[in-house]
Order: structure tokens, then sequence, then C-alpha cells
């Protein structure tokens, strides 16, 4: 004898699956492989240190704004941080005698 079947109202449906592959980004590696590439278009290159080509020419311009201007900010508030700090050391030489 079998068991009667259930009407299908009553079934209650499986959890679908979720995938998620999830995306990693090394941009550190992907500046290695691009100057890797700028290297040897430049090693193969006959011109003797002539930058003829754009995109070499705007990378290298770019790669150099960009650390140019990090160093610059950076700078800025090392100084501004240290000039707080003697503030308010100052401040509490003043205020203790």
């Amino acid at each position: 004898m079998q068991p009667p079947k259930i009407p299908s109202f009553f079934k209650t449906k499986k959890p679908t699956q979720f995938y998620f592959e999830p995306r990693y980004y090394n941009e550190r590696k992907e500046k290695m492989e691009e100057r890797y590439s700028r290297i040897s278009k430049e090693l193969s290159n006959d011109n003797k240190g002539e930058r003829t080509d754009s995109a070499v020419f705007r990378s290298t311009l770019r790669e150099n704004w960009a650390t140019s201007s990090r160093h610059a900010q950076s700078s800025a508030i090392n100084k501004l941080v240290l000039f707080y700090i003697v503030l308010l050391i100052g401040l509490a030489y003043y205020f203790l005698n």
C-alpha cells in the first residue's frame, strides 16, 4: 500500500541557489603589468629614447602627476598636524604655569 500523494499547493519549494562570484581588483598588479608592457614597448622601439607613442607619454605623465600630488597632499597634512601638536603643547604649558 502506497501513501497518499500530497497536493502541489501543500508542497514547499526548495530555495533557489544563490551564486555570487566576488570580483577582485588588484591595482598594484595592474600597474605593474602596464609598466611592464610600456617598458617592453620602449625596449623594442628603435627610436633610441624618443617618445613618439602618445599613449606611453600620457600614462607616464598621469603616473608622475598622481605620485607628486599625493606626496604634496601628505606633506601638507603632516605640517598641519605638527602645527596643531605644537599649538596644544604651548597652550598646555601656558595654562599649567
